[in-house]
């Protein structure tokens, strides 16, 4: 039996097989952007070190998805796609926008469903409405930007919300029956010892069904980078062996309910400043993981209870 649970399981469980994201820029920005709670945005955030080469705020969503379900129908041989809400926070607009949004991705051929990256103060009653109305006719996933759990931690990456508005997103996608997907990031300033533990046990009672997963890097021309290279913010970035310690302990206090859709990030080298850690791959990750687990007589869920 595998010693935990991946995104593949997930797809074909619920699928049937791979659907393919395709990420569209859809012209949004944050609210700790453009003044509605701050400005500069998260510390770490570099949106053009992960939008694909035809995600352009400048071209429709028709012509974007067109493009994109053109290049991963060809690379993975599918005719099955989610349009992918990817670019800063894709419910942070007027109800009206984004349900035209939404209809014109859904009109395209191969669409089967939305996907949409935002933040846990970006969903307001009338957003949850909306989403549950969409809900009701097509598959709507939200992949929430949570980072953290901590309010130290939120407060040092200028998140501009605190961990009470996390939760409480958390609950309103719940109680729509929204599935969700939390996005975590291992190694922030002001990171407590344990964090691995308590953030694997507040997925597992948040009511997702999955979560990613990534180390912190420096990225260029962030406001990350500005402080790390002139010194003036301490903390340690992950080694390859301390972010598997990391994800070890993460996994091993995580429910089996939850499954894991992505254990690392790879920044294009063009930007990323640190750590450097080669040409560690998805794939090549997840069988240290293994490795470790196993090496530790260690599962999913294993420290909370659960039983494989």
């Amino acid at each position: 039996m595998p010693l935990f649970n991946s995104a593949g399981v997930f797809a074909r469980k619920h699928f049937g097989g791979r659907v393919q994201k395709v990420a569209i820029d859809a012209g949004f920005s944050c609210p700790n952007r453009d003044g509605t709670n701050g400005s500069g945005g998260c510390i770490y955030c570099s949106n053009e070190s992960f939008s694909p080469f035809y995600a352009s705020a400048q071209l429709t969503i028709t012509k974007q998805l067109a493009a994109g379900i053109e290049f991963y129908g060809r690379r993975y041989n599918t005719s099955r796609f989610f349009a992918y809400f990817q670019s800063f926070s894709g419910t942070h607009a007027p109800v009206d926008v984004l349900k035209a949004r939404y209809l014109e991705a859904l009109q395209m051929p191969g669409v089967e469903g939305l996907i949409i990256a935002t933040r846990p103060d970006c969903l307001s009653s009338e957003v949850i409405a909306l989403l549950s109305d969409f809900a009701a006719r097509t598959y709507v996933r939200i992949e929430l930007g949570v980072e953290s759990f901590d309010d130290r931690v939120l407060r040092a990456i200028n998140r501009c919300h605190d961990s009470d508005a996390v939760f409480a997103a958390l609950a309103s996608l719940k109680n729509a029956g929204i599935d969700t997907c939390i996005h975590l990031i291992a190694g922030l300033p002001e990171e407590a010892e344990n964090s691995a533990e308590e953030a694997a046990l507040a997925v597992s009672s948040s009511g997702a069904v999955l979560v990613k997963l990534h180390h912190l890097q420096i990225i260029a021309r962030t406001r990350l980078a500005s402080l790390y290279e002139a010194g003036s913010i301490s903390f340690g970035l992950h080694t390859p062996d301390s972010y598997l310690d990391h994800v070890a302990r993460f996994v091993s206090f995580l429910s089996p309910a939850v499954y894991i859709e992505r254990l690392i990030n790879r920044v294009p080298p063009a930007y990323l400043l640190a750590p450097r850690w080669g040409n560690i791959t998805e794939s090549a990750f997840q069988a240290m993981l293994t490795r470790k687990l196993a090496d530790q007589g260690l599962f999913q869920g294993a420290k909370s209870g659960s039983k494989r």
